[in-house]
């Protein structure tokens, strides 16, 4: 097994590890937080502090887009990847201690560790892969990043069968903060830079010189309504505020957050690692893609009540609660997803070349200022508002997107050969 294959899988397990503690409680945070509100009114925490929370994440994660690649270029990317850990580490611990300002303290350095760690690892991405290798490299990263939600779902399914989120909160939050841990080392063993035998061999710039001289619209356009992957924590306060759905029990988390991780995982690998699988070129996988979105908030429409994104309801949709609707619309939301990442990352990658950070930096600056927005009008619009928002985001996501590809005109990665 070459090198740079073992350390993108090293990469990989280290994003397992901290996303799996990550994911896993921001899938419960919201809840968590209602709990803390209404059992320790004392803490200042209220209802909407979770929404709150994420909005203040996503505001500085914009802001320190901007100020993510000079980090890079001091601290390598490696050890900008480290520091990025420490920051989601540091906000996991501190809910053993929680009142509202250490929550919205460290929810900004939340936010910081979120810009840095995310530019870095496509910076590194682009870095450790060969001539030909992105598109493998990047689904190989995606399916293990996104097999943390299975663990996640796996490990909050058992806590959950002994009790509710809120007497089992700090010892969730013991171990996520533990798991986070084993991923901090992990990247601290990462190789800080390529062989000279790989380095030789790296991808080639697929434009002219002058496409690196970075053009603002294409890394960003696809990603300026992209916001559905931070939508999954919406959907699962959702699941858990829709009492005639949960029946009383929050394990329907874990069984949706399993789907969508499963969706994750097989688009990732149907996508970037195994490409020859499938005859799909990447604008129908991304029409694919925003279909599967579409389909899976107007499931969303029919299944969850109105007012499930502000607080528990005992109110129902347009149809009779259905567990197995709830659950396919999660696979069809992780599917979804990956059929938009796995593309967007391969064509960063491919057209910045010489300038991943720089790009990678503006792709994260939009996607968390749209993030932002929408955790916001979470706290205060009803479900069928957000759902007609990203229904049309999606509309102009993929007009966006196709317009960078053609523009590009990069190879298209679906023959890429996957030998390692």
């Amino acid at each position: 097994m070459r090198q740079d294959l073992l350390v993108i899988i090293q990469l990989g397990f280290a994003f397992f590890t901290v996303f799996s503690a990550f994911n896993s409680q921001g899938f419960v945070e919201i809840t968590v937080l209602r709990g803390i509100s209404q059992h320790d009114p004392s803490s200042g925490i209220t209802s909407n502090s979770g929404y709150y929370s994420l909005a203040i994440i996503y505001f500085v994660f914009t802001i320190c887009n901007l100020i993510a690649p000079p980090i890079i270029s001091v601290l390598g990317s490696k050890w900008a990847q480290v520091l990025g850990a420490i920051c989601y580490t540091s906000f996991m611990i501190q809910f053993l201690f929680v009142n509202y300002w250490l929550l919205y303290v460290f929810s900004a350095v939340l936010g910081f560790g979120a810009a840095v760690i995310w530019t870095a690892n496509g910076a590194y991405l682009v870095q450790f892969s060969r001539a030909g290798k992105m598109a493998r490299n990047s689904g190989i990263l995606w399916a293990m990043l996104q097999s943390s939600l299975v663990a996640g779902a796996i490990f909050l399914f058992f806590v959950l069968s002994y009790g509710d989120l809120y007497s089992s909160y700090r010892f969730l939050y013991t171990a996520f903060t533990a798991i986070s841990c084993v991923g901090i080392l992990t990247l601290c063993l990462l190789p800080a830079a390529p062989p000279l035998n790989l380095d030789e061999s790296l991808e080639d710039p697929l434009f002219d010189d002058n496409t690196d001289e970075l053009d603002v619209s294409a890394p960003i356009a696809p990603q300026v309504s992209r916001t559905w992957q931070e939508e999954f924590r919406v959907y699962t306060a959702c699941l858990s505020a829709a009492t005639a759905l949960n029946m009383g029990s929050e394990r329907i988390i874990s069984y949706a957050v399993l789907a969508m991780g499963a969706g994750q995982i097989s688009g990732g690998l149907l996508f970037g690692v195994f490409p020859r699988s499938n005859t799909l070129n990447r604008s129908q996988i991304v029409i694919l893609g925003m279909i599967l979105h579409i389909l899976a908030f107007f499931l969303c429409f029919l299944n969850l009540p109105m007012e499930a994104p502000l607080h528990k309801t005992s109110s129902i949709g347009y149809i009779e609660p259905s567990t197995f609707i709830a659950i396919l619309t999660g696979y069809f939301l992780g599917l979804a997803d990956s059929c938009w990442n796995t593309q967007i990352y391969t064509l960063i990658g491919a057209m910045y070349k010489n300038e991943s950070s720089c790009a990678f930096a503006l792709f994260k600056f939009f996607q968390s200022l749209a993030a932002c927005a929408s955790f916001y009008y979470s706290s205060v619009l009803l479900l069928h508002w957000q759902l007609l928002a990203l229904c049309l985001g999606s509309a102009v996501a993929a007009v966006c997107f196709f317009s960078v590809a053609n523009k590009a005109e990069v190879p298209e990665p679906c023959l890429v050969d996957i030998s390692l």
